[in-house]
């Protein structure tokens, strides 16, 4: 993300700026083989060198992944470490991509496992975090780490995952973002 945070998404923010977006959702990255606090720490210092150099209206928020290969961001512990490693960490956001979530080993599929989880976010990021959600199905089982989308109630979410969160009066205010494959059915 360091190098990530470089180039595109300057870009990015500065158009997400001009036209009154208000987040920019990104992958927080690898580490690269250099282990997990390396990469907290590599995010952590790209992010705080983005805002020091940078003062955009648009907001950062960092997506929960699947954890596959060397990612971070499969776990909400990794990601409130990022933040708290953050000199203002009030400038950035959480997406909840529910492909990703599941993936990672969140169960989305049980009423139990969807309060587990979302009791989890609100202890370990807080609900004020989390921005916007990305809604898409996902073709690896829970627990996988594989990031392969499919359409909603074609994989392992479920209808009733996507059911209970635009049910959820917490998250009435979230935008929720249709991020399906573009053609077929997976």
């Amino acid at each position: 993300m360091a190098a990530q945070l470089r180039r595109a998404p300057l870009v990015e923010l500065e158009r997400c700026d001009r036209l009154g977006i208000p987040y920019l959702v990104l992958h927080p990255g690898s580490h690269t083989g250099k282990g997990v606090e390396a990469g907290i720490r590599m995010v952590a210092e790209a992010i705080n060198r983005v805002h020091a150099e940078h003062d955009f209206r648009a907001m950062l928020c960092l997506e929960v992944t699947a954890g596959q290969g060397d990612s971070l961001g499969a776990s909400f512990e990794e990601l409130a470490r990022m933040l708290e490693a953050l000199d203002v960490p009030d400038r950035v956001g959480i997406c909840f991509d529910t492909c990703h979530a599941l993936a990672a080993g969140y169960d989305l599929t049980t009423a139990e496992g969807y309060e587990t989880t979302f009791e989890a976010f609100k202890r370990l990021l807080g609900f004020e975090r989390l921005k916007v959600f990305h809604f898409n199905d996902s073709k690896g089982a829970l627990g996988s780490r594989v990031d392969r989308h499919t359409h909603i109630g074609l994989g392992a979410c479920g209808l009733e995952c996507f059911r209970r969160i635009v049910n959820d009066p917490r998250f009435a205010h979230i935008p929720m973002i249709l991020e399906t494959p573009k053609r077929g059915h997976g």
